[in-house]
């Protein structure tokens, strides 16, 4: 319970170039966002703030460039993100890691379906002629 916690507060969210020197201002849960700046602006951001924590691939879709970030650590607090070229803006997609509260599951019932693979009879047979004496395996 507690590494879950501190995993929370471990984890950083994704980072957002800031818009001439100011942050961005985003809402809790927010996952789409559009800035107003170029591709090549956003892009070298983020290539050189995630270095090595992330993979950073480049696509071309329709004329338009795509960037598709993925997160290589664990304590992230999102997974992936793609970077789409507008014609005036750049609009950021964020996929963020979905994190549930540990719940302890404990009883003794026995489940609701439960499979039984009998054995046949000629199987049976064949298994007694089978000599499982230890001298057949020193040879």
């Amino acid at each position: 319970m507690i590494a879950l916690v501190l995993s929370l507060v471990v984890a950083a969210p994704f980072p957002l170039p800031a818009i001439d020197g100011k942050p961005l201002a985003v809402s809790e849960g927010q996952k789409v966002f559009r800035l107003p700046m170029r591709f090549e602006k956003v892009k070298s951001f983020y290539l050189e703030q995630l270095g090595a924590s992330a993979t950073v691939i480049e696509k071309s879709v329709a004329g338009n460039r795509v960037l598709h970030v993925t997160a290589k650590g664990k304590a992230e607090s999102w997974v992936k993100a793609v970077v789409r070229e507008g014609e005036v803006d750049t609009v950021i997609e964020v996929t963020p890691v979905m994190r549930l509260a540990e719940e302890e599951i404990s009883g003794n019932g026995r489940p609701l379906v439960e499979f039984i693979i009998g054995r046949s009879g000629d199987v049976q047979k064949a298994l007694n002629t089978i000599d499982h004496a230890e001298q057949m395996r020193s040879k």
